[in-house]
């Protein structure tokens, strides 16, 4: 049987910004969902003196939502040379930020090599480096990709991709395309979301690929026991008959014409009664 591997959901800033408390639970049914110590203690810093009226909403939901939303706080850091800041460059605080939370990211993709981390973030070239490591558990996806995951179960192409080779690795066992929608109601009148489309029943397709297989099968017995003749068989028959034919026919004629064979079979002319010369001049 497929089981899905365990996925880790590494949220930045931006992502949370962009999003809603219920969008929130969502991205819980998609994976376990982490926050790095750094953007916790920005969440915090917004929520208390934040000069923008839209993040410290943000902040305020968020800091009401994490006391239940069973969501993790790590201070994982994991270095790569790839996500070492370029010396002579003074970064701003959204760029500090950001490569914190890529290196958290990579840093949980070591500590648990069986699972999938994802990094959540909309800077393009956060994600763009995550990628250029090619790490096997690591990937990236922007915060509207993670969305539309949480909405319809149907997992972005990236990360399908990553699971993917996570099977051919042998790492993990085979996996299942989707989020498992347990939670949603079962009625046959409920269209199913977006993305899915209907299978067919597994008894009724084997049943008919077993039929299937049969016809062939049968197909393949009686062409077996099919003889093929050779094309130059007929022609010969009709020759040798030919032969026979006009040979039977020479040796009637020749029984006709030159014996007596069929005499006998011939009526025979009456004979006329002989005279007797010698009686008839005395």
């Amino acid at each position: 049987m497929s089981t899905t591997p365990p996925i880790i959901l590494v949220l930045d800033i931006s992502t949370l910004s962009a999003t809603s408390t219920r969008e929130w639970l969502g991205f819980s049914r998609a994976g376990a969902c982490y926050i790095p110590q750094v953007v916790y203690e920005e969440m915090r810093f917004l929520y208390e003196r934040s000069p923008d009226p839209d993040l410290e909403r943000v902040a305020r939901d968020f800091n009401r939502f994490y006391a239940t939303s069973g969501w993790n706080i790590t201070e994982v850091v994991g270095h790569h040379t790839i996500l070492k800041s370029a010396t002579g460059y003074a970064l701003t605080k959204r760029m500090r930020v950001a490569l914190a939370v890529a290196r958290c990211a990579y840093g949980l993709a070591e500590q648990h090599p069986k699972s999938l981390v994802i990094l959540v973030a909309s800077d393009r070239a956060i994600l763009q480096r995550l990628y250029d490591i090619q790490a096997p558990n690591l990937a990236g996806i922007p915060g509207s990709a993670l969305l539309q995951w949480s909405k319809t179960g149907q997992r972005p192409i990236a990360v399908s991709q990553k699971l993917q080779q996570l099977k051919m690795s042998g790492t993990l066992e085979p996996i299942s395309s989707t989020i498992s929608y347990s939670h949603y109601p079962t009625s046959t009148s409920r269209s199913l979301p977006q993305g899915y489309a209907s299978r067919p029943e597994p008894s009724r397709a084997r049943s008919t690929s077993i039929n299937r297989q049969s016809s062939t099968n049968k197909r393949r017995h009686k062409s077996s026991n099919v003889i093929v003749l050779p094309e130059w068989l007929p022609q010969a028959i009709s020759m040798v008959l030919a032969v026979v034919a006009i040979s039977l026919a020479g040796y009637v004629l020749w029984l006709i014409f030159y014996t007596d064979t069929f005499d006998r079979f011939l009526p025979t002319e009456p004979q006329a009664p002989s005279t007797d010369t010698s009686s008839i001049s005395q």
